[in-house]
């Protein structure tokens, strides 16, 4: 994928670069300052037909957004601070859609987007003041049937989102929230059908960071810190006459989340992370007939995540983790007459995982400290009247910590 497909992906209303004159060591500095006290950031986007061919509609609202795209290397540095509220709603209701219904909504109080080809340092600040809100809704209702449909809510009170095609590339963020978090989607069709592919997701994260490298080797070092109060909910439904020949429904919630992702360069995750705010997370689904179905609804809670899939070169994870807060996690499904469902709930207070693929030797490696607090409580219900088969499965776990090398040849 091109560094322009990233950049499109990425969910940000606004975009500001600054850049200043070039130094003796050919590093551009860029710096950015964005403070968006007492905001109300209300977006909607409505859309209704009896039948149509596609139909989308999109609702983007964002507090503070920061999108830098460069060639050469770069000093990056950057405070956000946000206060109020961020709300994103989208809904599309129709009879009949022939082709795809995608809907989605996504709501941030802080983004900042990096896409570079030569390295850089980043010093990101980014602060949501407490009894802050952001809450993004997607709603899709059918009334006969939808051949396809995607149905997403995403909310973060601070994102941070890295993408890098080269270079040594420093990140050092300070991610601090006390913003009440909500991503709520729902599908219902009572009366109808959901075709042949259903998405329905919800997401929602207090603090949110993504870091990616490709290509040319990069390496990539980040130096983390963490810390969200406020209360992280996500919720996704799916209610319908009929099923879809493949249905997910998706819930998930994270306090506090950092994810890297590179490839033939340096992985490196170290810092802290502390969430104190509750984080729940609910998935159900429920269809009438669905005989020729496969339904799985799963949600994920987590008070504090870690990830760092590498491939080529060693991971190094290092990280104090700590939670208080309670992580509730729901999947429920209810049908009658079907095919297979499938219901997963996992609930963490805190989870780490290193992953490293290699040719040659190569090593996940680290220093993880995690405490953990907080009730942890996962829970799935399941019931139809008739079907192949109906699984589920509930996990819940205080505190977890993977490290795993593996060869693409051995299996292992």
């Amino acid at each position: 994928m091109s560094k322009r497909a990233f950049l499109l992906i990425t969910a940000m209303s606004a975009a500001t670069i600054t850049c200043a004159a070039t130094f003796a060591d050919d590093t551009t500095e860029i710096l950015n300052g964005q403070i968006n006290l007492d905001a109300a950031i209300n977006v909607v986007a409505e859309g209704e037909t009896d039948e149509a061919g596609a139909a989308t509609m999109a609702a983007i609202g964002s507090a503070n957004a920061l999108t830098v795209d460069v060639i050469e290397r770069h000093d990056i540095a950057s405070e956000q601070t946000f206060s109020g509220d961020v709300d994103a709603r989208a809904a599309t209701r129709a009879g009949i859609v022939h082709g795809t219904a995608v809907t989605t909504a996504s709501a941030m109080g802080n983004a900042a987007s990096v896409i570079n080809d030569n390295g850089m340092d980043a010093e990101i600040d980014q602060t949501a003041q407490d009894g802050s809100t952001v809450s993004a809704t997607a709603e899709l209702e059918i009334g006969s049937y939808a051949i396809s449909s995607v149905t997403s809510a995403t909310a973060s009170a601070n994102a941070y989102d890295a993408v890098s095609y080269g270079g040594e590339n420093h990140h050092a963020l300070r991610q601090d929230s006390g913003a009440d978090v909500s991503a709520d989607s729902y599908v219902l069709a009572p009366a109808g059908g959901l075709g042949y592919a259903a998405t329905v997701l919800g997401a929602a994260n207090g603090n949110s960071a993504q870091i990616q490298g490709y290509y040319m080797s990069p390496d990539q070092v980040a130096d983390i810190d963490q810390d969200n109060r406020g209360s992280i909910s996500a919720r996704a439904r799916a209610e319908s006459g009929g099923g879809a020949v493949s249905e997910t429904v998706t819930a998930s919630a994270n306090g506090n989340s950092v994810w890297m992702q590179n490839e033939n360069g340096y992985a490196h995750i170290q810092g802290t992370q502390d969430n104190s705010g509750t984080v729940t997370a609910d998935a159900y689904a429920q269809a009438g007939d669905f005989d020729i179905d496969l339904v799985a609804v799963s949600s994920e809670g987590v008070g504090n995540s870690a990830i760092i899939s590498n491939l080529g070169a060693d991971a190094f994870m290092g990280l104090d983790q700590t939670n208080s807060g309670n992580v509730t996690t729901l999947a429920g499904f209810d049908g009658n007459q079907g095919g297979a469902a499938f219901a997963s709930a996992t609930a963490f207070g805190n989870a780490a995982t290193t992953y490293v693929c290699s040719e040659c030797a190569a090593t996940a490696y680290g220093n993880n400290n995690q405490t953990n607090s907080g009730a942890i409580t996962s829970n799935v219900t399941g019931r139809m009247t008739t079907g192949s088969t109906l699984s589920g499965t509930a996990t819940a776990i205080g505190n977890s910590a993977t490290y795993q090398s593996v060869s693409p040849y051995s299996g292992n």
